[in-house]
């Protein structure tokens, strides 16, 4: 190749490099470092439209033109500590254009070197980060004002689990012919579980377990109600269908659409050791007898409440015997409803065969360990839901 067909060739290509810099949306520039204030030698199209300055306007100035009063120091000091020292660097920070307005700019500096490793030229990539930047300040923002409100949730949370905690029994009763024990295990959001036990007359006990649907302040609110409601009908009777009966009259129609509770209610007279009892919705209920190794379950097939005027439904009452160690045992759906490593459901075969075996514990060690049992099955620290049991123990 001759001489004129190189100068020829190379002038293609020089053109063609230009060609291609110019259709970049970013800006492109090249300073020299070898003349005093190290100037630009060369803007691409995608600078001048960036920055609304010509060719002409900035060819042989340095580049400190796109400063101004509030770009920061502390980032431009950056710049030139690479600069200095002939390295690459990448900064953001607030330029301004020829109208003067202010852009928020993406630069990447790189240096070029000679074949003795001597910078000689800087090439500066150059882009708009001002919508980024406006969004990272939104999320920013909204991140602080979603702190703020998971506060106030958690606050929320933790007052309506003093709520849950209060219609709660804080002590048992205990008598010379009855032994009650209980164990609830709520899951980290407020559920809806929730039981009590009172003293109707003397010797004669109520003792409740109910589900409200959901889980967070409204269930823990609906509880609150829930058991409120059930307290000031239960001291007044006896009759389980009757409670149960008042109690959904008290909740229709002022529960959320959608909402309703499950309910086992079981009355126990000790001086006739007769068990009356209402299932309303719930799982129903056992007697453990160990004298003869039975489980023996307690139903009624009542409808919900809360859900149902007192013209579509009513609620049945059921009568049984007991006999000196017999327990009975009430509990929510997450005692059945317990899975294995293989999503395999617990059958209630299993439970009940569980139950029988470990007759003979006393009530309170025998709830203990349903708990065990249900963790070790389900090959879990913790439950997936509210897990809650009552139960009492005919001693006489």
């Amino acid at each position: 190749m001759s001489p004129k067909e190189i100068v020829s060739s190379y002038k293609e290509f020089e053109d063609l490099l230009i060609k291609a810099t110019n259709t970049a949306n970013e800006g492109i520039t090249i300073s020299s470092m070898d003349q005093i204030d190290r100037p630009l030698v060369f803007v691409n199209e995608g600078f001048e439209r960036l920055t609304g300055y010509s060719k002409d306007d900035v060819i042989g100035k340095n580049c400190r033109f796109l400063q101004g009063e509030e770009t920061d120091q502390t980032t431009v000091d950056i710049l030139r500590r690479a600069i200095k020292k002939g390295e690459q660097a990448t900064v953001e920070l607030l330029n301004y254009k020829k109208d003067g307005t202010a852009f928020w700019n993406r630069l990447s500096i790189t240096p070029l070197k000679d074949k003795n490793g001597v910078t000689t030229h800087y090439v500066g990539v150059q882009s708009d980060i001002t919508e980024l930047r406006e969004t990272q300040k939104n999320l920013k923002s909204a991140n602080k004002e979603l702190a703020l409100f998971q506060d106030k949730i958690n606050f929320e949370l933790e007052e309506a689990r003093r709520v849950q905690n209060f219609i709660l029994p804080s002590i048992l009763p205990s008598t010379n012919k009855l032994s009650f024990a209980s164990v609830f295990e709520p899951m980290d959001q407020i559920g809806g579980d929730f039981y009590d036990i009172l003293e109707i007359e003397k010797g004669i006990f109520g003792v409740l377990i109910a589900d409200v649907t959901g889980h967070g302040i409204q269930a823990a609110l609906l509880t609150f109600m829930t058991s409120f409601a059930f307290k000031n009908i239960a001291l007044q009777t006896s009759s389980t269908a009757k409670v149960v009966t008042e109690t959904n009259e008290k909740l229709y129609n002022k529960m959320p659409r959608g909402s309703f509770i499950t309910m086992f209610y079981a009355v126990y007279d000790s001086n006739t050791q007769l068990l009356k009892y209402t299932q309303a919705g719930h799982p129903e209920g056992y007697v453990i007898r160990a004298n003869t190794r039975e489980v023996i379950p307690l139903t009624s097939l009542s409808p919900l409440v809360g859900a149902f005027s007192k013209e579509t439904v009513s609620y049945s009452e059921s009568i049984v015997k007991l006999e000196t160690g017999d327990k009975v045992l009430l509990y929510t759906d997450a005692i059945l409803e317990v899975w294995d490593s293989e999503d395999v459901m617990m059958k209630r075969e299993e439970f009940t065969t569980f139950l029988i075996k470990n007759s003979k514990l006393p009530i309170d060690e025998l709830l203990k360990d349903i708990k065990l049992f249900c963790l070790k099955f389900s090959g879990q620290s913790s439950f997936n839901d509210d897990f809650t049991m009552v139960g009492f123990e005919v001693l006489s």
